[in-house]
């Protein structure tokens, strides 16, 4: 099992990429949100993976996500009868995780159905099955904190770094630090120590 890849965006596809790691090249599944914020031809990423293998021809398939938390929920979500990697990687990308996570403990299948191919049975299936166990799910902090992640990110932008570079820094730290201003000192740190390396 491949639980992460780290390397250099090689070629961006349609909806893949294909990620160098040391001279081989691994096709990964991306969300949709992440192609506008991938790092140019040749800078470095880092994809918490999901390997599929289908039985039926004999191919696999790896699904790549920025955050180990966007993996967890993909992975509680595969778990559901009904709901492949394709389906789940549409949800994980389209909604942000609290409101997901929030949505699932209340039972509010509303906000699921919005969802493409999620209709009301499968809420409720989802509702059933990972009522109990999303819970379990840390993401950290509350509304504020989140808020002030995204100011963090829209500052690092403004900085010339890309989205996913931002997201991958604030990544590292999360946790150590609460406010906004700490948090883009940390994350600058973060982002200078990589590019010494």
């Amino acid at each position: 099992m491949i639980g992460y890849l780290e390397g250099s965006v090689q070629f961006v596809l349609d909806k893949q990429i294909i990620v160098n790691v040391n001279g081989v090249g691994y096709r990964v599944t991306i969300p949709d949100k992440m192609k506008h914020s991938l790092p140019d031809s040749g800078g470095k990423i880092k994809l918490y993976t999901y390997f599929v293998n289908n039985q039926r021809d004999g191919t696999a398939d790896i699904y790549g996500f920025t955050t180990p938390e966007e993996l967890q929920f993909f992975e509680m979500l595969t778990s559901v009868t009904g709901i492949g990697p394709k389906s789940a990687q549409g949800i994980v990308s389209s909604s942000d995780l609290r409101s997901l996570q929030k949505a699932i403990m209340e039972g509010n299948d509303a906000y699921l159905t919005k969802f493409g191919g999620i209709g009301p049975k499968t809420s409720q299936r989802i509702i059933v099955e990972l009522k109990n166990k999303i819970a379990e799910i840390n993401l950290g902090g509350g509304g504020a904190d989140l808020g002030s992640e995204s100011e963090a990110i829209d500052a690092l932008v403004a900085l010339g770094y890309s989205h996913f570079e931002a997201r991958e820094a604030l990544s590292r730290i999360r946790g150590t630090v609460s406010n906004t201003e700490e948090k883009i000192k940390e994350a600058l740190k973060s982002l200078d120590n990589k590019k010494t390396k």
